[in-house]
């Protein structure tokens, strides 16, 4: 393969010579982004006739000998040539296809004294004189200077029949510049079809990366230790950034920005002219055995002079600019992060660079005084000077703690001078500390556009490799500066970054650095530069334009948009699937993020952040906005008629769908596409790439910007729980490598502290996954017992130290089930014995000994022997006296509390037309204590005692006798009897201390709705049955009217009717059918479907009573946990020593945060270890998972084999043939038809 600077121009003579020179100029002005627009191949046979007649006319009919280089014109030639014809087009008003070819036409007449077409005409002259004279020398030729266009081209000959091919070798590899290339359209078609036909040899991009790469392998297994991502990783990323170039090719420059982006992501990788050719010679391979005589010589053409561009700017690029990016990357992190290097030499080091600061304000002042609008270097190379000269004076936080400053920087800024002296108290330790305080020192921290740049700066580092993204972000900070206004001067800034640099990297600093670092500033005040004049005036026409826009104007915007972007997108239609209401919502949001990021640049960039992560788990690729961006823009365009509005909305809404992009592309991980499709086996393997050290954060986190995801919960909150499943059951599973234990439960708690809840509430189904992850059994039984491992520590405290809301959600979820789980259950039990139980014990102890005193008041005093005597009128005084002095006032304090709480955090519900504390509502003992404490309310206030006070004349002191009491005494004594049936109720949950007796009578509790269904059907009967047998008149007396026959139904029913009474039935046929058949109806059918009923309650709850049952007591423990002190409860985790290492077995400890217990082994029987442990580099990612493969799986692996099988046999009777296999390989069969071939 040739060189470029073996390669000698050929001198050229007359017509030949002529045509050369016109080809030469047609191909530089058809790669011109200038005249882009009026470009097309169908004007291209008159085109370049038109610049024949104009190079003949040029030189009178006598065009000279000449010899053609790629260096004959140069760059600012070309570009004056451009503008020629731009301002003839102008001048002339033209118009129409052909408006290229009349410009070219009108030049000499128009423009012959134009010193451009001049400079044209001259450079070709002496490139003619050069040529004459040396047309018998072999001229070396080094082309030092970057070529202005890579012709790597077919030309047009070709494709009217010449045999010349090809112009340009494709398998040149160009590694002395980086250019655009510019590919003809009919090229462009062939390679978009033959890479597109290619790909659908295949069920998935992934799969054709392999194919390429297993021939990579194949052809050099050497080649298999640069992939340290594994080769299936790297394989799809391939297929992915060929792709990427093959849609870029009708746009030079972005092509050139994507093998830009792609070299900056390979600084690393060692490339090489001849492992360039064996991946241009495996891709040609796989694609041809694919496509076969699919594949035209052009499009092979085309893929091969792709795969050789991109390999020559990968190793230009490598070469060029490795070193600096790793200077600036390293420094970088050192100005982020210096707190890892020994303080005591760090203090030291920036005490003694802090004195670079006020000489490069002093330089940055003269260079004011002396040039306004100059000056950058030499600010930055006397900084420098002054910041390797540090031993000739003390440091400038020397100075500033007692060393006398100049009499100057006392007068002018005393205040700033003080303000630093408090500052530097804390040495400032990190880039942006340091640059405030170089700021301060340099007099311009009243600049806050300075401000803006640098909370924009370290994304301009992160991203200076990446020029589209690098221009995005400066994109931003435009708009911020914008926003902030000022006199912005970029020297100022550049002079306080190299400052702040130095004062934090000052012994590793070198000329390299200086170089590197203004390289950096340079390509960003570029940039900055561009577009920094240009916002507010964008703002304000589009704030005009969307202020004043008509409602007949908004909906024909938003109905055309729609189409116009469906016309240049089809697929589009499948995201947009919405209904007219909903696109016309869409197009509202579109319009307004345009002048939003105009007046608020900084939350709308979040904002837009976090859309595009929501466009992520959406599934939308970054090929959809480029032609939504232009429906938008014609759109605009037309209707509205004015440029300026048209390029104010274009420039926004093309830098909204570049933050989307971004967001996009960067969010869009292999965990993030794998979850679309929910399928499991696509999530493990996307996982098994994942670095081991980091595995769990690829399903926990994607952040962009300041905004981020998480996988697991975005799978979650779009239904694919499949997805979910794998990812929850990959984090709880422990694996381990010879370096140590993994084991993501730690890492899944701090990005979701609330996952329980998350679980309980969206995907149920999802817990028990989780907790048996949190569970470990050892396989080995050793005397009787097995080891158990619970690693609960998450599930009892929060990340605050407190107790932890997971046990309360789980209540709330109230499935028996997960509440028998053996984690809750030791968790329940755990806290129940070592905090709650003697707590709840006196609780109720308490609660019990009132319910006694209120019996003894009201049920037993009253009828013993000696009643009324003054002992038992003392006691019943002394009874009541704490049923309302305690009892009474505590149940009223708490009820008081809760309306208090209820309100605070807005937690009421409407009962009854009435607000309510949802505690009343939702737990049945806080209801039944309302109605206790509203019921001791009123027995007070009826009191007899009380009442008998003042009237105890011949009764004695504290009587209730008295005839004032008769009065209240029938409620009263109703009261009393409500008042002692409740607070036995309450007392009745002291069963809770036993798992088994609150299990029965949680049963019970679930068995009387089946109860009082039966006894309102039955008090149907008895009420139908009555009033009938009323209506008859002459019936016996137990049954004359409805009263009394209501009240004989309703004893026959209970069996309590009197046996003489029935003699009353047998005189009355009647009245003897209709009891009979009443009797029927309640005992033989109402009772048996009751028992029935029951029955059935029973056996169905009777499974899950014990699980109820744990669900209670987790719900006591919630509650005392409430009123517990934190005093205790942090000893009762330090006890548990929740830190420390849990071992697996004798010497092998691993992962922290469970508690060790011993359980009989055969519970739980374990035959496999759980842990996963596995063996290769740590470094490395785990090795695929052996799945268990479904039927369908097998057929289909079975089926590929056999596909396999044949081909290889096919391939093999093929290659049978007297001409050696290797030709089907070679580069020219690839480029020819198979026919040709043979």
């Amino acid at each position: 393969m040739a060189s470029r600077g073996a390669r000698h121009p050929r001198a050229l003579h007359g017509d030949a010579a002529l045509n050369a020179t016109a080809d030469y100029l047609f191909k530089g002005l058809f790669a011109s982004s200038l005249l882009k627009k009026h470009v097309s191949e169908s004007i291209s046979a008159a085109f370049k006739e038109a610049l024949r007649r104009f190079l003949s006319d040029a030189f009178d009919g006598a065009f000279p000998d000449i010899r053609i280089g790629r260096d004959l014109l140069l760059d600012s030639t070309f570009r004056g040539f451009q503008e020629v014809l731009l301002a003839a087009i102008e001048q002339n008003g033209m118009d129409g296809s052909d408006t290229l070819v009349q410009a070219v036409a009108s030049v000499l007449p128009a423009f012959k004294d134009d010193p451009r077409v001049k400079a044209l005409v001259s450079e070709i002259e002496d490139a003619a004189g050069c040529g004459a004279s040396g047309s018998e020398q072999v001229v070396e030729e080094a082309d030092e200077d970057e070529e202005r266009v890579q012709f790597a081209t077919t030309s047009f000959a070709s494709m009217e029949g010449s045999d010349e091919r090809f112009e340009v070798d494709a398998d040149e590899v160009v590694i002395d510049s980086l250019v655009p290339l510019v590919l003809l359209e009919a090229q462009i078609v062939e390679i978009h079809e033959c890479w597109q036909g290619f790909l659908d040899c295949h069920a998935k991009p992934e799969h054709a990366g392999e194919a390429i790469f297993a021939a990579i392998l194949d052809a050099a297994p050497s080649l298999q230790t640069i992939f340290r991502a594994g080769t299936a990783l790297v394989a799809g990323k391939f297929v992915a950034g060929y792709s990427q170039m093959v849609q870029s090719l009708r746009s030079p420059n972005q092509l050139m920005g994507v093998v830009e982006h792609m070299g900056f992501q390979h600084l690393e990788v060692d490339i090489n002219i001849p492992r360039i050719a064996i991946f241009r010679e495996a891709l040609c391979d796989v694609v041809g055995s694919e496509l076969g005589e699919r594949l035209t010589d052009l499009g092979a053409h085309g893929l091969r002079r792709l795969v050789s561009y991109a390999g020559g700017a990968l190793i230009y690029i490598r070469e060029n600019y490795s070193k600096r990016l790793k200077i600036i990357s390293n420094s970088w992190q050192l100005a982020r992060a210096p707190a890892g290097q020994d303080e005591a030499h760090k203090v030291e080091d920036v005490e003694d660079s802090l004195a670079a600061p006020l000489e490069t304000k002093k330089q940055l002042e003269e260079e004011e005084e002396d040039d306004e609008e100059e000056g950058e270097l030499g600010v930055a190379g006397k900084s420098q000077a002054a910041a390797s000269t540090p031993s000739k004076k003390r440091g400038f936080f020397a100075s500033l703690c007692g060393a006398k400053v100049s009499t100057k920087m006392h007068t002018e800024n005393a205040g700033a001078a003080q303000k630093l002296q408090d500052n530097l108290q804390a040495v400032p330790r990190s880039f942006e500390d340091m640059f405030r305080f170089n700021m301060a020192v340099m007099n311009v921290q009243q600049h806050v556009w300075m401000y803006e740049v640098l909370d924009c700066f370290d994304a301009i580092v992160q991203t200076i490799s990446q020029s589209q993204r690098l221009q995005v972000e400066c994109d931003i900070v435009t708009l911020r500066i914008a926003r902030v206004g000022g006199d912005v001067k970029f020297r100022n800034f550049k002079a306080v970054m190299l400052s702040s640099l130095r004062a934090l990297a000052p012994k590793g600093w070198n000329p390299d650095h200086e170089v590197a670092w203004n390289w950096l500033w340079e390509t960003v005040e570029r940039l900055l530069s561009k577009e920094l004049k240009k916002p507010r005036a964008r703002e304000r026409i589009l704030g005009r334009f969307l202020g004043s826009l008509e409602d007949e104007l908004r909906q024909e915007i938003r109905e055309k948009v729609f189409d116009r972007f469906f016309e240049l997108a089809p697929g589009g239609e499948e995201h947009f699937k919405q209904s007219a209401t909903r696109l016309n919502f869409i197009a509202d949001k579109a319009i307004d993020l345009t002048l939003q990021l105009y007046k608020d640049p900084i939350n709308t960039v979040d904002a837009i952040s976090a859309l595009g992560l929501r466009h992520v788990g959406y599934g939308v690729t970054a090929d959809f906005f480029d032609p939504f961006v232009e429906g938008w823009t014609q759109v605009f365009q037309e209707l509205t008629g004015d440029d300026d509005v048209a390029d104010a909305f274009r420039w926004s809404f093309s830098l909204v769908a570049k933050l989307l992009v971004r967001t996009i592309e960067q969010g869009a991980t292999l965990v993030m596409k794998a979850i679309n499709t929910n399928n499991a086996k696509q999530v493990r393997r996307a996982l098994s790439y994942a670095p081991r050290g980091i595995r769990a954060t690829w399903v926990l986190d994607v952040t962009v910007g300041t905004q981020s995801v998480s996988p697991l919960y975005m799978s979650i909150d779009t239904g694919n729980l499949e997805a979910a499943k794998v990812m929850l059951k990959d984090l709880v599973t422990i694996r381990a490598d010879r370096a140590r234990y993994y084991y993501g439960l730690d890492d899944l708690f701090k990005w979701h502290p609330d996952i329980v809840k998350k679980l309980t509430a969206d995907a149920p189904e999802l817990l028990m996954t989780m907790l048996d992850g949190m569970v470990w059994r050892s396989r080995v039984v050793v005397n009787g017992n097995r080891r158990v491992n619970y690693y609960l520590k998450h599930l009892l405290v929060d990340e605050f130290g407190k107790f932890s809301n997971a046990m309360s959600c789980i209540v709330k979820l109230g499935d028996p089930h997960i509440a028998d789980h053996p984690i809750l259950v030791e968790l329940g039990d755990l806290v129940w014995n070592d905090l709650v139980y003697w707590r709840f014990l006196r609780g109720k102890a308490s609660l019990v000994c009132t319910a006694v005193i209120i019996m003894l008041s009201q049920s037993v005093l009253q009828y013993i022997d000696t009643a009324g005597s003054f002992e038992e009128r003392v006691a019943t005084f002394c009874c009541r006296l704490v049923i309302y002095l305690y009892f009474m006032v505590s149940l009223i304090y708490f009820r008081t509390k809760h309306v208090y709480q209820a309100v605070k955090h807005e937690e009421l519900l409407i009962f009854g037309g009435m607000k309510m504390p949802r505690k009343w509502i939702d737990d049945w003992q806080e209801g039944v204590s309302l109605a206790l404490t509203i019921s001791l309310v009123v027995m007070f206030f009826l009191e007899p005692i009380l009442a008998c006070l003042q009237h105890t004349e011949g009764l004695g002191i504290f009587t209730q006798n008295c005839s004032q009491a008769n009065d209240a005494r029938g409620l009263y004594e109703i009261l009393s009897m409500i008042a002692i049936m409740l607070i036995f109720a309450l007392a009745a949950d002291a069963a809770t201390v036993s798992t088994r007796l609150s299990s029965w009578l949680l049963v019970a509790g679930h068995v009387l709705p089946d109860l009082g269904r039966a006894l309102l059907a039955c008090g149907f009967l008895v009420l139908t049955f009555g009033s009938s047998v009323a209506a008859c008149v002459g019936q016996p007396e137990d049954f004359q009217g409805i009263g009394n026959s209501v009240m004989s139904f309703l004893q026959l029913a209970v069996n309590m009717f009197p046996a003489s009474h029935l003699e009353q039935l047998e005189d009355n046929i009647m009245l003897f059918a209709a009891a009979s058949c009443f009797r029927v109806l309640v005992v033989f059918l109402l009772m048996n479907v009751l028992i029935a009923q029951l029955t059935c309650c029973y056996k169905q709850i009777s499974v899950s009573m014990v699980g109820y049952a744990r669900l209670r007591r987790m719900h006591k423990v919630c509650e005392a946990m409430e009123v517990i002190p934190s005093g205790s409860f942090q000893g009762f985790i330090l006890n548990l020593r929740l830190d420390d290492p849990v071992e697996f077995g004798e010497g092998d400890v691993g992962p922290a945060g469970g508690i060790q217990v011993l359980e009989p082994g055969n519970l739980h029987p374990t035959n496999v270890d759980t842990i996963r442990r596995l063996g290769g580099n740590p470094k490395n990612p785990f090795p695929p998972e052996d799945e268990e493969l479904t039927e369908a799986d097998r057929c289909q692996r079975l089926f590929k084999m056999y596909q396999k099988t044949v081909k290889k046999i096919t391939q093999g009777g093929a290659s049978s043939d007297d001409k050696p296999a290797r030709a089907a390989t070679s580069r020219t069969t690839f480029g020819s038809m198979p026919t040709e071939a043979k």
